[in-house]
């Protein structure tokens, strides 16, 4: 495709992530040959921007009612569309990066969104997080990062390898699908894979270790330890507004409670109660009054909630 031929319908497609690799390639190529195309470019985007502030209702899925859509749009080049999750308040902010070309997509905690990149990967990103991708992915690769946790399915390219970039490691893919969990603040990085394969590296892009489906890799005490789990999509329901409790110690809980719900829990009980061998699951849209009250029929503590600050104390 020839610069030239850059339209104003192709610049919708693009902003919707439905442009074509070539029509992607071209588009860049466009903005890089003249400042011009750039303010042509940010006005089409001001445009369209424009339109979904005044159409931001879209019809929900029949398949799945509590889930419907919003297509947002920002950065240079930059074009998502990010699924709303009903259970609870989505206030997503897209920002640009004009220095990189990147944007940078968060959730606040209790919001939960999905989005599609602009190569056609999916990403399903949890409450508290923030996903940043290039407006346009390089040729030879793609690379995101992720500060929280996301599920992502790469969208296959085998000339195009797919890097998320974490604190600690990265990892590596062609196309498949897996959950990466990124916590600077708290040293926490694990990788779970469900579909395909992926390679996790160093910051120097040596091979520290590579996962098969239904194995995880987690950083422990400064080492990565893998291990192999039936049903490990199980595990992983967040994505569907489920937390699942079982092996998770009262502590960990707590703190996907925190990030699910929106809220600050702080432990006072002398004694942690013990859930770890409990099998069973909580569904987020129920409310957190709901969740504390299943842990409580088998569990003995008390819950007081500080309005004030929006903080439930264990007791």
């Amino acid at each position: 495709m020839k610069m030239s031929n850059i339209t104003s319908e192709i610049l919708a497609r693009f902003f919707e992530g439905r442009a074509t690799s070539e029509e992607n390639n071209a588009i860049a190529d466009w903005i890089e040959s003249d400042p011009a195309n750039q303010e042509v470019f940010n006005q089409e985007l001001q445009f369209h921007l424009m339109l979904m502030h005044m159409s931001s209702k879209v019809k929900a899925s029949q398949q799945k009612p509590r889930r419907t859509s919003l297509a947002l749009y920002a950065g240079l080049a930059a074009s998502f569309v990010a699924g709303i999750i009903l259970c609870w308040f989505l206030a997503v902010t897209p920002l640009r990066d004009e220095a990189s070309k990147m944007v940078a997509f968060h959730t606040d905690p209790g919001q939960r969104a999905s989005l599609t990149l602009p190569d056609g990967t999916s990403v399903e990103l949890n409450s508290g997080s923030t996903l940043q991708y290039p407006a346009v992915f390089a040729r030879g690769e793609r690379r995101v990062r992720i500060e929280g946790e996301a599920m992502f399915d790469v969208a296959k390219a085998a000339d195009k390898p797919f890097y998320v970039e974490t604190f600690a490691y990265d990892v590596k893919v062609l196309g498949t699908r897996f959950n990466v969990e990124a916590d600077e603040d708290r040293g926490v990085f694990s990788t779970a894979l469900m579909e395909g394969s992926v390679a996790i590296h160093d910051k120097h892009d040596n091979v520290i270790t590579e996962l098969e489906p239904d194995q995880v890799v987690t950083l422990a005490e400064g080492r990565l330890i893998k291990k192999h789990e039936e049903n490990i999509g199980a595990r992983y329901r967040w994505t569907d507004g489920i937390i699942n409790c079982a092996g998770l110690s009262f502590e960990e809980l707590m703190r996907r409670f925190e990030r699910a719900f929106g809220v600050t829990i702080v432990i006072e009980c002398e004694t942690v109660p013990d859930i770890s061998y409990k099998r069973m699951k909580v569904n987020v849209c129920d409310g957190i009054s709901h969740a504390f009250a299943i842990l409580q029929r088998t569990s003995d503590f008390t819950v007081e909630y500080d309005d004030t600050t929006d903080t439930y104390h264990i007791r």
